[in-house]
């Protein structure tokens, strides 16, 4: 059985840290983004991103659990909902990869969820 909480020790929130620092929404050729189409959006999606990020990086506790760490998550896919798919498609990959530093290797059809408003895996 998977535990139910996350180490959110120094070395995750060092790499939490790092993904927090990068200029977001910007060009990625190998992801096939073109980038926001202005600079104040680009600015309102990464908000939303780092937003979350921050909640992470300056969470007092060592560990916390699944169902908060989804619900961090599920409030920036909320925002991101609001803008082009193109910039909610880049957030989950940006969540894909806050998923990976916490080495949670599913969303369990959230993001699908989140995306689609279903998880199409499950039909």
């Amino acid at each position: 059985m998977e535990s139910k909480m996350l180490s959110n020790g120094s070395d995750v929130k060092e790499a939490l840290q790092e993904l927090k620092s990068q200029k977001k929404f910007i060009e990625d050729r190998a992801l096939f983004y073109s980038g926001t189409p202005d600079e104040l959006t680009r600015i309102a999606a990464e908000n939303i991103i780092n937003s979350a990020l921050v909640k992470f990086i300056e969470s007092p506790s060592d560990k916390f659990s699944k169902k908060e760490f989804w619900s961090i998550l599920k409030v920036a896919a909320t925002q991101l909902a609001k803008m082009d798919s193109e910039e909610m498609d880049r957030g989950l990959s940006y969540m894909e990869e806050i998923m990976d530093i916490y080495k949670i290797e599913s969303s369990d059809g959230r993001l699908n969820e989140w995306r689609y408003g279903f998880d199409p895996s499950s039909h």
